[in-house]
């Protein structure tokens, strides 16, 4: 039960930070936001981190790199993806990409479930399906580079994920640590190399403050996670996040949300509580 509730939390988390993320990005170039909230999420973990604990050895030190490319490629598919919008598509396709490549990978790590729970994650890969679809008549159409950078995000968050799932149990949060000393020097350097750096304005930086603290505490609570459950089972209720996504871009962005798109946020709740009964 540990490990569904920190799933959850981890899905509410990475929804609010994608939506807040993608606001930010509408509004200020991807490097600089990346140059922004990399580091600042560093300087958090580089507080924390100490306090729980942990051994760094090459292995942490090795998924962390992995783990952080995959990482900050990702980031900048995604938040391209949610600023050309509408987010309530960029986000779930996203999703439903990252969730079937860890579940394939938590089986060949030997993982096994029963049939219920299988069925569990039938349910949940359906629910982000059908919050994904949209209606013709969206403000802003989803165009094909928008599919191609959503499914592109949705590839690297795999490697992101699966990757800082194989970190050692003993290492704490310095897998984290690891992680976004990798993407800040890759953003920070895109920054630097598209000439982007500037003084953000308040809004970008407020909203670039939020959304990181989000995202670590996401981040951390997914690898929790993974060290308390089967990745196949926390892999898909962490990707149930564009159900906080869309309702908040339902909310505060107007954007209309189907009857379709309502059912999948049902099944998904249906989703999460069969695996929970199972795990």
């Amino acid at each position: 039960m540990t490990a569904i509730l920190l799933a959850l939390g981890s899905s509410v988390a990475y929804g609010l930070t994608d939506f807040l993320g993608g606001i930010a990005a509408r509004r200020a170039h991807i490097f600089l936001l990346g140059a922004i909230t990399q580091p600042f999420g560093l300087v958090i973990l580089l507080v924390i981190a100490p306090l729980v604990g942990g051994t760094v050895t090459s292995e942490v030190w090795f998924w962390g790199v992995v783990s952080g490319v995959g990482g900050a490629f990702a980031y900048v598919l995604l938040f391209r993806a949610l600023a050309m919008g509408p987010m309530s598509v960029a986000s779930p396709i996203s999703a439903l990409v990252a969730v079937v490549l860890p579940v394939l990978a938590g089986v060949a790590f030997g993982e096994r479930l029963p049939v219920l729970g299988w069925l569990g994650i039938a349910m949940g890969m359906l629910a982000v399906l059908m919050v994904s679809q949209v209606h013709e008549d969206a403000p802003h159409p989803a165009s094909l580079r928008l599919l191609l950078l959503s499914f592109g995000a949705g590839v690297f968050i795999s490697i992101f994920l699966v990757a800082l799932e194989r970190a050692p149990d003993d290492s704490g949060l310095w897998p984290l640590v690891v992680v976004r000393i990798v993407t800040s020097v890759l953003l920070i350097g895109a920054a630097l190399g598209s000439r982007v750096i500037a003084r953000p304005g308040r809004d970008v930086a407020v909203l670039a403050v939020a959304s990181t603290v989000l995202d670590v505490a996401a981040t951390a609570m997914f690898m929790l996670a993974t060290r308390e459950g089967l990745l196949t089972v926390v892999a898909v209720i962490t990707a149930l996040y564009p159900a906080a996504t869309v309702i908040m871009a339902r909310m505060v962005l107007k954007e209309h949300l189907q009857a379709l798109q309502r059912w999948g946020l049902g099944l998904a709740a249906v989703s999460v509580a069969v695996l929970a009964s199972v795990t």
